[in-house]
C-alpha cells in the first residue's frame, strides 16, 4: 500500500511538471495558428476557425521567412554552428589526449588555464575580439566568426574530453607503446574511436549553443550574421511585427536544435554524466 501512495504520488508530480512544460508549446500553437486580426478579436485561448490553421500558418511562415531573410541566416548559422561542433572538439581532443596519456608538465595547470576561459562572462570578450578581427582584417567575415566560435567553444569542450580521457583503460596506450606505435598513431588508432561519445556530446553542446548565440553575431559581423539574428531584426522594425509572425519565426529558428536535440538525445543526456574516474 505504502509503495502504491509512493508511486501516485510520483506519477502526479510528472503529470504536473509535463503540463508545465507542455504549457509554453500549446501557447505558441494557439499563437502561430491565427490571423493577425484573429490575434487581435480572438481571446488568448479562443480558437480561430479550424479551416484557417493551415492557411493562417503558411501565411506567418512566408512573412517570416520574407521578412527576416532568414534562408541566408540559415546558411550562415548551419557554417558556424558544425565548425564551432567539429573544430572545438578537434582541438579539444588534441588537448585532452595529451594532458591525459603523455608526459606533459602540470597538466593541471594546463588544464585551468584553458577552461578558465569559461569562468568570465562572454560579453567582456567583445571589445578585445571586435579589436583584434579588426586588427587581422577579418571582422565582419565568416572565417573571423567561425574563429571566434571554436574558441569560446573550446575550453568547454576540453572539460569534456578530459574527463572522458580519464575512463579510458591506459592499459592499452601502453601496449600500443611496446607494439611500437607512435603518440600519433595511438592518438590516431586508439583515442579517436575510443572518444567518439565525447565527441558527439561535444558536438551536440557547442552546435546548439552556437545556433542560439545572439550577442557575438550582432557584435562581431553585420553580412554574415546568425540565424538569432534575424529574429532581432524582425523585433526591431519600426512599428513592431505581430506576434503570430514572430513567433513563427522563432520556430522557424529552432527546427535544427530541435532535430539536434532528438536525433542524439542519448549523448546530449550523457553530457551531464561525464565525470572524472581517476
Amino acid at each position: 500500500m505504502r509503495f502504491s501512495i509512493v508511486k501516485a504520488v510520483i506519477y502526479c508530480i510528472l503529470f504536473a511538471l509535463s503540463v508545465v512544460w507542455l504549457f509554453p508549446l500549446a501557447s505558441m500553437f494557439m499563437v502561430i495558428v491565427k490571423s493577425n486580426e484573429e490575434f487581435s478579436s480572438l481571446p488568448y485561448w479562443g480558437f480561430p476557425r479550424l479551416k484557417s490553421f493551415v492557411p493562417n500558418l503558411s501565411h506567418n511562415i512566408g512573412i517570416a521567412w520574407k521578412k527576416t531573410h532568414i534562408g541566408v541566416f540559415f546558411i550562415n548559422s548551419v557554417i558556424f554552428a558544425t565548425l564551432a561542433g567539429v573544430g572545438s572538439a578537434f582541438l579539444a581532443s588534441l588537448a585532452g589526449y595529451a594532458l591525459t596519456q603523455l608526459k606533459v608538465k602540470t597538466p593541471q595547470a594546463w588544464f585551468i588555464g584553458i577552461f578558465i576561459g569559461n569562468v568570465f562572462p562572454f560579453q567582456m570578450f567583445l571589445i578585445p575580439l571586435y579589436l583584434f578581427l579588426n586588427y587581422i582584417k577579418l571582422y565582419d567575415t565568416r572565417i573571423g566568426l567561425s574563429l571566434v566560435y571554436v574558441g569560446i567553444c573550446v575550453p568547454f569542450a576540453l572539460f569534456v574530453y578530459r574527463n572522458y580521457a580519464y575512463t579510458l583503460p591506459g592499459e592499452l596506450f601502453d601496449a600500443a607503446k611496446v607494439d611500437g606505435a607512435s603518440k600519433w598513431g595511438s592518438y590516431i588508432r586508439l583515442f579517436i574511436p575510443m572518444s567518439k561519445p565525447a565527441f558527439l556530446v561535444i558536438f551536440c553542446f557547442q552546435f546548439i549553443w552556437t545556433w542560439n548565440d545572439l550577442i557575438f553575431g550582432l557584435v562581431l559581423s553585420e553580412r554574415y550574421r546568425p540565424v538569432m539574428t534575424s529574429l532581432s531584426k524582425l523585433q526591431g522594425q519600426r512599428g513592431g511585427v505581430p506576434p503570430p509572425i514572430l513567433i513563427t519565426g522563432a520556430i522557424i529558428a529552432s527546427i535544427p536544435t530541435v532535430i539536434i536535440l532528438l536525433t542524439m538525445q542519448k549523448y546530449f543526456v550523457r553530457g551531464f554524466t561525464l565525470t572524472i574516474e581517476k
